[in-house]
């Protein structure tokens, strides 16, 4: 056997002869060399200068790269699988704790797994907009800033080996893929003449959702891929699903507590600053808009009345220090039969629309009048009580071709807070406008409630008859016949119990005169029946010099003259029981609650303070006098006072100087004055019972109007009265 050198030498020689052969060909002169790589190396050793070999490897450094492939890549260039493994788990991890587009992500670990398996090429599909087709993912290059979706057909049987496995979601090894006749269109792609064998796999999420296809291929003249292959890339992309899935699912948690804030911060700018609804309107659309990453949004109400959207508040396309402007212009209105919007308050349902332009529904005047080319929407019902209210709409998504499914959830949970503030503003409008309507009618009613300057200044001008002075004295004195004096017989009273400094005079005269125009004209708690009491009163005062202080006389007197201000003629039984406004307002005591609300309200007049003189301190307890005085005139209070009272009186218990029973007290002199025409001379006594009798006949009849039985037999109110 002949030693090293000399059998490189031969050879070499032979090498050399087969140079000089006229059949010397390229291909031969490669095939040699592969056999006998030694002498290649002597050659170069020998014969090739240093400078030649650097720029040998000058040349093999700069070979450009391929501009879809990552520069990641080239760390994976490593024959032991194992060392590829380790390195594309370590990649997966650096690249999800850095976030970014999954997409992306996905390409590149799919070219890693590409190395990995040896293939020569591979191609990542996902699933199209409605998730029945495939399209082929187009990284971005240097020339193109973006990557691209490319559509490359249904998922069906019969066509793709992609289309197959994203119809059966099973991994395929395909040695041929040209000679199997499940594949009549082969892998689909430009190259598939030069590719045999073929290596399919789904990607399915942690939940078992199919995301994307995985496609990789040699070509032919190539040794096909084996189990072991299928098993490195199955293992890999189900770890990176897994992976994906988890970071996703950190990601959406993340979304919720973002939601979760923003849905307490607007709620807390509702509550603190009720009146801007219309930056709470902003707050919410502004959210909307990050939430689902648009370029534009669009709030619009529904006018079911007149079946129409409306809107006031718009997106203009332009921000300021990073927040988009809204400008609230001339509100537009369209009928609900246009566009997609007016498609969605009519149905209720969601619209996700990939491509408006093709959509026939889409209405295309609003972008020619606009300049603004609208590519997808997604449009959202707002739903309260079972009703559409309103309708968000979303165009054009910044990143990504269309609106996702993704999306859609989201947006479906922010609806029902847009519901909540949307109410919430409808709400508040309808407060507004009642409002409005309230301040009106006020203005009205006081007009027409307010005494005038001729009647408050004849009252300051007036002079009790002398002659009268003696008999109001009395307690049997009958008021009845002096009405025109009925105002001034209360002023001399008032003077005569408090002093004639106690009160402003002009105040004192606004304020009665006030009140006699707030009693109604019905049969017994009128106006008359106000002064009887007052006088009752003044007698009980005027004979119980000491006992009662300077606040309570003037409150007492007060109390009396207003106890049944604005009394309509019912009872409280009445109004309780056919569901009077009143009685929403008060459940207990009804009407005299109301009668010292609307005392406090004529207090309140600009000119008719009678107390403005007293302090804070002394004005509060004026008010509860009169509070408690007033709401004594119950008579359904009356009977468990008697009893009280009875009870201390015959066990010796009863203390004036005990302010509860100073207020028992009270409220017993309150009844009996409420009661005392009954007990003057007969004239009056039966005047005063005929009186009653018409206003509790006026109440029965009113009652039988009001009853079932009348409204369903369609008798007139006449025939309902009671004879």
């Amino acid at each position: 056997m002949e030693d090293g050198p000399s059998n490189n030498a031969s050879c070499f020689r032979r090498l050399t002869e087969c140079f000089l052969s006229p059949s010397l060909t390229d291909e031969k002169v490669k095939a040699y060399l592969s056999l006998h790589p030694q002498v290649l190396d002597e050659f170069v050793s020998e014969s090739v200068s240093t400078e030649t070999v650097e720029k040998w490897l000058k040349r093999k450094n700069n070979k450009p790269e391929d501009e879809s492939a990552p520069k990641e890549v080239s760390r994976y260039q490593d024959t032991n699988m194992q060392g590829v493994v380790y390195e594309l788990n370590s990649y997966i991890e650096q690249r999800l704790d850095t976030g970014g587009d999954n997409q992306l992500l996905l390409y590149e670990l799919s070219s890693i797994i590409k190395i990995a398996t040896k293939a020569d090429g591979f191609a990542l599909y996902f699933l199209g907009e409605c998730n029945n087709s495939l399209c082929v993912f187009t990284p971005p290059g240097i020339k193109e800033g973006k990557p691209r979706l490319i559509p490359a057909g249904p998922i069906a049987q019969g066509t793709t080996i992609s289309a197959y496995v994203a119809k059966s979601r099973k991994t395929l090894l395909v040695e041929d893929i040209l000679g199997d006749e499940r594949f009549p269109r082969g892998t689909g792609l430009e190259s598939g003449t030069r590719i045999q064998s073929v290596l399919c796999l789904p990607i399915v999420t942690a939940i078992g959702d199919l995301i994307g296809i995985l496609e990789l291929y040699r070509h032919w003249g190539k040794e096909a891929f084996c189990m072991s292959h299928q098993e490195v890339a199955t293992a890999n992309l189900a770890w990176a699903s897994v992976a994906i899935h988890q970071v996703q699912v950190c990601r959406g948690l993340a979304k919720q507590t973002e939601l979760n804030d923003f849905l307490l911060d607007v709620s807390k700018t509702y509550f603190d600053n009720i009146v801007a609804i219309d930056s709470l309107l902003e707050h919410i659309m502004i959210y909307a808009k990050n939430l689902v990453n648009a370029d534009r949004c669009a709030l619009f109400q529904v006018d079911h009345k007149n079946k129409e959207l409306y809107s006031d508040l718009f997106d203009i396309g332009e921000e300021k220090e990073g927040k988009p402007i809204f400008k609230k212009t001339k509100e537009i209105r369209f009928s609900i039969e246009k566009g997609i919007a007016g498609q969605v308050a009519r149905t209720g349902e969601v619209l996700n629309i990939p491509d408006a332009y093709a959509d026939p529904r889409f209405n295309r005047e609003v972008d020619l009048y606009t300049g603004y080319t609208t590519r997808n929407i997604l449009c959202m019902p707002i739903v309260s009580r079972g009703s559409v209210i309103g309708v968000v709409q979303m165009v054009n998504k910044i990143s990504g071709s269309a609106f996702s499914k993704t999306d859609e959830n989201n947006f479906k949970m922010f609806a029902v807070f847009c519901a909540l503030a949307l109410h919430c503003a409808n709400m508040y409008h309808r407060i507004r406008h009642s409002e409005c309507i309230y301040r009106v009618t006020m203005e009205k009613l006081s007009y027409h409630s307010i005494c005038t300057a001729e009647e408050w200044q004849g009252l300051m001008r007036f002079n009790l008859p002398v002659r009268l002075c003696k008999e109001i004295e009395l307690f049997h004195f009958d008021i009845g016949p002096f009405e025109n004096m009925w105002p001034g017989i209360f002023v001399y009273m008032v003077h005569r119990s408090c002093g004639t400094s106690c009160f402003e005079l002009e105040k004192l005269c606004r304020f009665i005169m006030s009140v006699k125009k707030n009693y109604r004209r019905v049969p017994y708690h009128n106006w008359k029946h106000a002064v009887t009491v007052a006088h009752c009163m003044y007698a009980i005062l005027q004979n119980n010099h000491g006992l009662f202080t300077d606040l309570e006389r003037k409150g007492l007197l007060i109390a009396c003259l207003c106890h049944d201000l604005d009394h309509r003629g019912f009872s409280n039984s009445y109004l309780q029981k056919f569901d009077h406004p009143l009685a929403a307002l008060y459940s207990t005591s009804t009407m005299e609650q109301h009668h010292f609300s609307q005392t406090v309200s004529i207090l309140q007049l600009e000119g008719h303070n009678i107390f403005s003189t007293l302090s804070s301190s002394e004005y509060e307890q004026v008010l509860e006098i009169i509070r408690k005085a007033i709401i004594a005139t119950d008579l359904a209070l009356y009977f468990g006072n008697r009893k009280q009272l009875e009870e201390m009186y015959q066990t010796g218990s009863l203390n004036l100087n005990n302010q509860s029973h100073r207020d028992r007290v009270i409220g017993l002199m309150m009844t009996a004055c409420d009661l005392c025409s009954v007990t003057k001379l007969w004239p009056v006594t039966q005047l005063t019972a005929n009186d009653i009798y018409a206003e509790f006949w006026a109440e029965d009849s009113a009652s039988w109007c009001l009853n079932p039985w009348c409204r369903l037999t369609g008798l007139a109110a006449s025939s309902c009265t009671v004879r």
